[in-house]
């Protein structure tokens, strides 16, 4: 199953794992940041989730979507005759098709679930996000002025 049904499958997994996994790990994340959260904070992420109950699915198919030309590409007649160039457009499909949830999912947990610095232990170090010293750092330059 290559194509548009690839990608189907993949905008369907994403879309209902997806979901779930982000919303699990920026939980997971804000409780490791914040601790035990009060009444109000624990309402506002129910509705945060439930938006993004609402969201990723429709991130999900628009990447879905956005990848099914490299697909088509793959069925042009000059390239249709061999294999592996039908093979790598399919595999490029799918990734283009999972780098929309992906970026959503990184997104979410940098932005919503760690508040100022904090990173969780289990946040993979060779991702972007890492906790600052939180002070301001000043260089001095020579020949540099007030005015």
């Amino acid at each position: 199953m290559t194509g548009c049904g690839m990608l189907a499958v993949v905008a369907l997994v994403s879309a209902t794992f997806g979901t779930f996994l982000d919303i699990f790990l920026v939980a997971r994340a804000q409780n490791h940041c914040l601790g035990d959260l009060g009444t109000g904070e624990r309402f506002a992420g129910f509705i945060w989730a439930t938006g993004r109950l609402v969201v990723f699915p429709v991130v999900a198919a628009g990447s879905a979507l956005a990848s099914a030309p490299i697909g088509l590409i793959a069925r042009l007649p000059w390239l249709a005759r061999y294999g592996w160039p039908k093979a790598v457009l399919a595999t490029v499909a799918v990734l283009a098709a999972a780098a929309g949830p992906t970026a959503m999912i990184l997104y979410d947990v940098a932005t919503e679930g760690t508040p100022g610095d904090c990173v969780p232990p289990w946040w993979p170090s060779w991702l972007p996000f890492q906790a600052g010293s939180g002070k301001i750092v000043s260089v001095s330059v020579e020949g540099a002025s007030w005015w």
